[in-house]
């Protein structure tokens, strides 16, 4: 491929990445610092770029240099941010996960596919108790941070002021088209999180693990009524009065998931993979996610659909994880 060629590709493929309410040639200009004019010349490919400019086009949109050069290697790039009580902690998470869901949405046409390990999280923000609940455990048991090492948890804990990321990563997320596969023990850890707290005492009284579970049965409810109808829903929404994102949800008895996420943004797809129990990683290298785009098409099809069709099938599924929670409200209580 001739210089001139690979450039033309390169701020093709910048352009592919970028929302679509975004200008190209202000975001080279801005990232490189000249002016508009002279980005456009590097666009068109008029003049050529330094391999500072490419080193630094590539950090800022995460390109790795393997992909732009066609290199073929066992590599791939992923970029990411770790959560920790300095330079992004948790309330910096919530507002990163707010901006990437955003983000989706300014393609089209855009989707979020999901294969579950347990509830999808963003669900969680659904509900406020059940969002405090599993803020708490993010930032006691997982992040460790120490001035959370004594604390306890009841569902009367003022968190107000996450209110607002949470309605809004809530709202966000009812709104973009998805594909979730799940499978019945998805619901087990949180169950298991709330028993531990009762064990060792964290949750400061019975009746705050009977609310929880409580209100675990209401996010059922809600994403058993978002299966029937085949839309994602707003807490309280009726079905019958929108006509919302398409929604696809799978049941899958073989495979637990890895809540591993599948993102389009218009034409090209890109893959989200969890790590450390809160984290996530990007990657936007093609092959990657054509072929985890393929794997997650391949389980889907193995996987008995749910959304719409099967009644059957999807009363059983529902059935089967109220249960889970009904049965830990037992203990509890004896």
């Amino acid at each position: 491929m001739k210089t001139e060629g690979a450039q033309l590709q390169f701020f093709k493929h910048i352009k592919s990445i970028l929302p679509a309410h975004l200008s190209l040639v202000d975001a080279v200009a801005d990232v490189l610092e000249v002016s508009n004019d002279s980005a456009y010349r590097r666009i068109r490919g008029e003049t050529q770029i330094s391999m500072e400019e490419i080193k630094k086009l590539c950090i800022s949109f995460k390109i790795s240099l393997d992909q732009l050069l066609h290199l073929n290697s066992d590599s791939f790039v992923f970029s990411g941010k770790l959560t920790n009580n300095a330079d992004f902690n948790y309330d910096q998470w919530l507002q990163s996960c707010l901006d990437v869901i955003k983000r989706v949405k300014t393609f089209e046409p855009h989707h979020m596919s999901y294969l579950a390990k347990e509830f999808p999280f963003f669900y969680y923000f659904l509900i406020p108790e059940i969002a405090a609940f599993k803020s708490f455990f993010f930032m006691k048991s997982i992040l460790f941070y120490d001035d959370w090492k004594s604390a306890r948890f009841s569902v009367k804990d003022d968190y107000s002021h996450y209110h607002k990321v949470w309605e809004d990563l809530s709202n966000t997320f009812a709104t973009i088209p998805g594909t979730e596969i799940w499978n019945v023990e998805n619901i087990t850890s949180t169950i298991h999180q709330i028993e531990f707290y009762v064990t060792t005492g964290v949750l400061k009284s019975l009746d705050d693990s009977i609310f929880l579970l409580n209100k675990l049965l209401e996010l059922i409810d809600h994403i058993e009524l978002q299966a029937e109808y085949g839309v994602k829903l707003h807490r309280g929404q009726k079905p019958s009065s929108v006509s919302g994102a398409p929604y696809h949800m799978f049941i899958n008895e073989m495979i637990m998931g890895d809540n591993m996420q599948i993102v389009q943004l218009g034409d090209k797809h890109y893959t989200y993979l969890n790590h450390s129990i809160l984290n996530f990683m990007v990657t936007y290298d093609d092959k990657f996610n054509n072929y985890m785009k393929t794997t997650f098409d391949v389980i889907s099809q193995k996987s008995t659909p749910i959304s719409r069709v099967n009644e059957k099938e999807r009363l059983v599924f529902f059935n089967r994880l109220r249960a889970y929670v009904n049965n830990a409200k037992q203990k509890l209580l004896l």
